[in-house]
């Protein structure tokens, strides 16, 4: 048995934590002891999730839960951290999700006017852990999922030394669709893919060395359901879902007026798992409850990726990385999501094809806005934010943008 891995999760009092245990747990193979370190504020909360995050993790001896709210204690010895913390909670997120409506354009926690909001409250205190993981075990591996995801790493990768690679379940999501759109196992399909986070693009599709892209955009309404498929006609590369915003935000925005928003379930489910988790621990029966909060990143990406890391074989992911000289059109500082290789510890992007002009158009766009938005925020410079906020691609004049930072830097109120 190889030596113990110390995985720090940074918000893990989250109520979906517990998926993570249970994540773990469901790979075969491990051969290292991992060591769950949850740190967050409240006591109570981190005691309730450790103890269901130790129920799932099951009979699992490879499997240990510990948690504090000391984070300095947390990070000692640390060898990977996972940075989930949700800054404001989920009423920052409900905010996120409703403001943009009073000038017209859809709100999501992610991209457009509530990512950049969400992202002023986030990176400087992200920034704050980062530079507590630099003094006390700079040489971890730093995994953030912490939305809006490229916006945070970026601002990681460009104020610190640490080592950071961002991870989202969506592209593993998208390219489901695409082998949907074909009647084909994911698993026989090598799918050329690139862009940003929440803004990746499949550019080819190969199956037993036959570039099937034609196809699948033939079948466009089932690779990528929430865009118009003239849309992908017209591009003639399928757009990632998120892109739905870029392309169709009157309708997005249709979608979400006059109905509640995932924050406030959120909030609702959140109240009934920490009573349910209370409940649990006394009956020792799982809650039926967590299933609700469809926490299925962490099987899909995070527990895979952390296991990769931690074991000698190679697997193959697509995560966001520091572009260097991946995608030549790029600045080189740039936060990209590409295909990966994981080895020996080790994230190596790997080359990807040139892509249309007209995405390189796009993704220059995002890129230029998501690098200007962060300088911005960390210099609380209100000039630069207004020119990043000018370039959002989902912001089209400058009233929305103005009121956009208006908003993000006066919450809360």
């Amino acid at each position: 048995m190889g030596a113990g891995l110390k995985v720090v999760v940074l918000g893990g009092s989250g109520v979906a934590t517990p998926e993570l245990a249970c994540a773990l747990a469901n790979i075969p193979a491990r051969s290292r002891p991992i060591e769950l370190a949850l740190t967050g504020r409240s006591q109570e909360k981190l005691a309730r999730v450790a103890g269901i995050a130790r129920m799932l993790a099951g009979d699992d001896a490879k499997i240990s839960i510990s948690y504090t709210t000391d984070t300095e204690a947390a990070l000692e010895k640390a060898d990977i951290i996972l940075n989930q913390v949700r800054v404001g909670g989920l009423e920052g997120r409900a905010f996120d999700e409703t403001f943009p409506h009073e000038f017209g354009l859809p709100g999501e926690e992610t991209v457009g006017p509530g990512g950049f909001a969400n992202a002023s409250r986030t990176i400087p205190v992200v920034l704050e852990y980062a530079r507590m993981i630099e003094k006390i075990c700079p040489q971890a591996t730093l995994l953030t999922f912490a939305n809006p995801s490229s916006l945070v790493q970026y601002a990681i990768s460009r104020y610190t030394t640490l080592k950071v690679t961002g991870l989202c379940d969506g592209p593993i999501h998208f390219c489901d669709n695409i082998a949907n759109a074909l009647g084909l196992p994911r698993s026989e399909l090598k799918i050329d893919y690139q862009g940003m986070h929440h803004f990746g693009w499949v550019t080819g599709v190969w199956h037993d060395g036959c570039n099937m892209l034609a196809e699948v955009i033939a079948n466009a309404g089932v690779a990528a359901p929430d865009i118009d498929p003239a849309v992908t006609r017209a591009l003639g590369v399928i757009p990632g879902p998120y892109l739905n915003y870029v392309f169709h935000p009157e309708r997005m925005l249709a979608t979400k007026l006059g109905k509640r928003t995932r924050a406030e379930e959120l909030i609702d489910l959140q109240e009934q798992l920490i009573v349910e988790y209370a409940y649990s621990l006394e009956s020792g029966k799982p809650p039926d409850g967590l299933s609700r909060r469809k926490a299925v990143w962490y099987q899909a990406i995070i527990a895979p990726v952390i296991v990769a890391l931690a074991e000698e074989h190679t697997s193959r992911f697509i995560l966001n990385v520091k572009n260097r000289n991946t995608i030549a059109w790029l600045p080189e500082e740039a936060i990209i999501e590409v295909p990966v290789l994981v080895e020996k510890g080790n994230i190596q992007a790997l080359e990807v094809p040139t892509a249309p002009q007209a995405v390189k158009a796009l993704v220059q766009l995002n890129c230029a806005y998501e690098m200007l938005a962060v300088e911005a925020i960390v210099e609380h410079n209100r000039d630069k934010a207004l020119k990043a906020l000018l370039l959002n691609p989902i912001i089209r004049t400058y009233d929305q943008a103005a009121k956009t930072l208006e908003k993000a830097w006066t919450y809360p109120q």
